[in-house]
């Protein structure tokens, strides 16, 4: 069985990750907020450092709250995307405060770590039901993290059965250590919050365009109807129309 799998919203293009020096205006509407999650210790920060600042972090560190603010350039250099990566702790003192950060977000990156086996059985337990109680709408991306491990305690198997429990759109083992797979989870994410967004926009436009033509037509039928003289206008002024 495949180690990870990839629903067609979660497919498309590459996105570049912009340096702040050579950054060209970003397009106002392209602007979106992941949020990561997970417990505590499973790699988060460590993948969010590893993408965007290209480097493995050397000591651990807890992290309370922290959000990093990525430029991103799609394939055909003709799009800039403002994404907004909030990294959360996963130690239940800080859940009142971490429950905080899924307001507005566009897409849950849900972690467990390839080494700890309960990291995944938290998922359905703990995380899954979280996520859906302040965003039962928004899309679910599911890593394990730390495939660099000589030793996996979670199968293929396993992790795609939760995945698919929880509905999540993608499925992808990475490590933040080696960079194996991290582009391509980020890719993955960023389609998904690109995509829904291009289909969000078809939509509008359709409607609109709806709407105009419906618009149009009642008013044709109005400006076609048969004119009254001023008599008829006075002998059926009970139901003149207006």
């Amino acid at each position: 069985m495949d180690k990870f799998y990839v629903d067609p919203i979660a497919s498309g293009g590459k996105f570049r990750l912009l340096e702040q020096s050579d950054l060209p205006t970003p397009d106002p509407d392209l602007q979106f907020k992941i949020v990561i999650v997970g417990d505590s210790g499973c790699g988060k920060t460590s993948l969010l450092s590893s993408y965007i600042r290209g480097s493995f972090p050397t000591e651990y560190e807890p992290t309370i709250f922290e959000n990093h603010r990525a430029f991103l350039q799609d394939s055909t250099k003709q799009h800039i995307l403002t994404v907004d990566l909030w990294d959360t702790a996963g130690q239940e003192d800080y859940e009142r405060l971490r429950r905080l950060s899924y307001q507005d977000s566009n897409l849950i990156i849900l972690a467990y770590s390839l080494a700890a086996k309960d990291s995944l059985l938290n998922i359905p337990e703990v995380w899954a039901p979280e996520i859906l109680g302040f965003c039962d709408k928004t899309p679910i991306v599911l890593v394990g993290l730390k495939s660099d491990v000589a030793k996996k305690q979670v199968t293929p198997a396993e992790a795609y059965n939760v995945a698919k429990s929880i509905g999540a759109v993608a499925h992808i083992e990475c490590s933040a250590k080696q960079m194996y797979n991290v582009d391509q989870l980020f890719n993955s994410c960023v389609n998904v919050v690109y995509n829904k967004h291009q289909a969000a926009s078809r939509e509008t436009a359709r409607d609109s365009k709806r709407f105009s033509k419906g618009h149009f037509r009642g008013a044709s039928a109005v400006h076609a109807a048969p004119s009254m003289s001023s008599k008829d206008s006075r002998d059926d002024s009970c139901c003149t129309i207006v």
